[in-house]
């Protein structure tokens, strides 16, 4: 895994998180099963908070993985880490960043697809 550092996929990164009271994270699949059990108590609305502060005010780390499951890497290229503390728990979180070209009119979102303890 490698720090993500490229600046443009950064900043479109951190643009989707600066939307994540509106609409710039979105959990899906299992990813909500994955809130409730391992934070419970923590709302989606403090997590993608939590996300945002950890990325854009602390400058957390965010991982940029090759995509070599089957099947998601028919769909996708990379998938992004994050490894934020919330409540004292140090989480794993699993992310996608929509679309992925930067060619496309679409604004950015995440998509969280999965969270577990790190």
């Amino acid at each position: 895994m490698a720090r993500l550092t490229d600046p443009d996929i950064l900043a479109r990164y951190k643009q989707a998180l600066a939307d994540w009271n509106i609409d710039g994270v979105v959990l899906k699949g299992r990813a909500a099963d994955g809130l409730r059990t391992t934070l419970e108590g923590v709302t989606e609305k403090r997590f993608k908070e939590s996300l945002y502060r950890y990325v854009c005010q602390e400058n957390g780390e965010v991982d940029r993985v090759k995509e070599e499951r089957e099947p998601w890497c028919k769909d996708w290229e990379w998938h992004y880490d994050l490894r934020p503390t919330i409540n004292g728990l140090r989480l794993y979180v699993e992310t996608r960043l929509y679309p992925e070209s930067f060619s496309s009119r679409h604004e950015p979102i995440i998509q969280v697809v999965q969270i577990k303890p790190a």
